[in-house]
């Protein structure tokens, strides 16, 4: 077998953990060492290879002590480590990632719910800090090691050259002929026993239902804040949702052609896309999300890419008060906003659909920017001062307002890899470009 999944499972107590949560949340170490918890406050670090599943259609998957991963369900997990941290309903529990990251989708989505979950964050707590009432479902999340949502940018789709991944790692997924299928090849090269290094692998910690035996207590009030705090700051958007949809539907009112679904679940999702609250997609720039470093030498020396260098997008939100931030991307070929509605993709053609979405773009610009909605202080008031969108394809006769893709290569770290090697070449008619909107920061005047 030469693809191996293994991870790693250790019961510690908060003394034996402390270093590594001091390493990625210092506020957060010196909030529990000032309760002294006793050893009956365990915790679980568990560690996951790149790819793997750390929930399963909301069920939380352990490491056994073979290295297995397996549902928490499993009977090779101990009772004790089951009892105690299943109280989400068996899903993930209050959790706190210290290495490297995660990626939290629907259930055989593409959609992220968040972007990546990076080292330092505090998740899963919404349940358990309100045992009485609760909203809160189980539904149906996966969480995957690293990013999930991940493709190269030139094809990868030559049978012989994938021949050649396959004899020399040992993989067993077939040649990707869509972007979501980039993946499972990914994973499965990053797990292959032939590969001479380090594995890539996250790193969590999940704390034993013990710790929330004391919602009551004075002493442990800065521990709850701590997560009420993160929360309240994490939903600022969804508590503003239904007045945004609202002033969305004002707008579409008065708009003289009535768009089709996809249409205006698109352009909405790029609104949201542009303040943050939702995930574009940019090239990699490090090796937080996966082994990108791996993946791209791979590609680079053995499927021995040609022309243009092996970039990898990966899902990356964007940052429109931080003009260090890079841009992000929208691929209509790789549509995240209709996920959740598959019956909304009344297409006719891709760039006709572009023509359309930057058509009511256009609408919304105008009517967000005559403040006539009364938007002041918020980010939607600042949105199209702040940002700016293009429009990109790659046909031969453009419409109004849209750019060639080629114009795309002005964005250097789209011709940047892993090593820092700026290259000179950019695949303009890669899938990723027919038909992509990119948010990147206004200039200033």
């Amino acid at each position: 077998m030469a693809i191996v999944y293994k991870g790693n499972c250790e019961k510690l107590t908060w003394k034996q953990v402390r270093q590594d949560v001091v390493k990625v949340n210092a506020d957060f170490a010196t909030i529990i060492d000032a309760l002294n918890p006793s050893d009956d406050h365990w915790l679980i670090k568990a560690t996951y290879p790149y790819g793997s599943l750390v929930m399963q259609r909301s069920v939380l998957t352990l490491p056994n002590s073979q290295g297995a991963i397996v549902p928490i369900t499993d009977k090779s997990i101990s009772a004790d480590i089951r009892d105690g941290i299943g109280y989400n309903l068996n899903s993930n529990p209050v959790s706190l990632v210290l290495k490297n990251s995660f990626y939290l989708p629907l259930a055989d989505r593409t959609l992220p719910l968040s972007g990546l979950i990076p080292p330092g964050t505090v998740f899963g707590a919404w349940r358990v800090l309100n045992p009485d009432y609760t909203e809160q479902p189980v539904f149906i999340w996966d969480m995957s090691a690293g990013a999930r949502s991940v493709f190269m940018m030139p094809k990868i789709t030559e049978t012989l050259k994938h021949k050649k991944l396959i004899k020399s790692f040992g993989i067993t997924a077939s040649v990707p002929r869509n972007l979501m299928q980039h993946w499972e090849v990914f994973r499965q090269l990053a797990n292959s026993n032939k590969i001479n290094q380090e594995p890539w692998k996250s790193e969590i910690i999940y704390f034993s239902k013990s710790w929330f035996n004391h919602l009551y207590d004075n002493e442990w009030a800065n521990f709850y804040r701590y997560f009420h705090s993160s929360g309240w700051a994490a939903t600022e958007y969804w508590r503003n949702q239904p007045m945004w949809n609202l002033i969305f539907s004002l707008i579409l009112k008065e708009y003289e052609s009535r768009p089709n679904a996809y249409i205006m679940d698109t352009a909405k999702y790029l609104l949201n896309l542009g303040v943050g609250a939702f995930t574009g997609l940019g090239p990699v720039r490090d090796t937080l999300s996966g082994p990108w470093d791996l993946i791209q030498e791979i590609y680079s020396e053995i499927y021995e890419i040609r022309n243009y260098p092996p970039i990898i997008i990966q899902p990356q939100l964007f940052n429109m008060r931080d003009h260090s931030s890079p841009p992000v991307y929208y691929s209509l070929q790789f549509p995240n906003a209709s996920e959740f509605k598959p019956s909304t993709r009344v297409k006719v053609s891709i760039i006709s659909d572009l023509h359309e979405i930057r058509s009511l773009m256009k609408r919304y610009e105008r009517d967000l920017l005559s403040d006539k909605f009364n938007l002041g202080g918020t980010s939607l008031h600042d949105l199209f001062n702040l940002v700016e969108y293009d429009y990109f394809h790659h046909a031969l006769e453009l419409h109004e307002g849209m750019l060639n893709t080629e114009e795309m290569a002005k964005d250097v770290y789209l011709r940047t890899t892993i090593d820092g090697k700026v290259h000179a070449s950019f695949p303009a008619t890669c899938l990723f470009g027919r038909g992509c909107v990119r948010l990147s920061h206004k200039k200033a005047n």
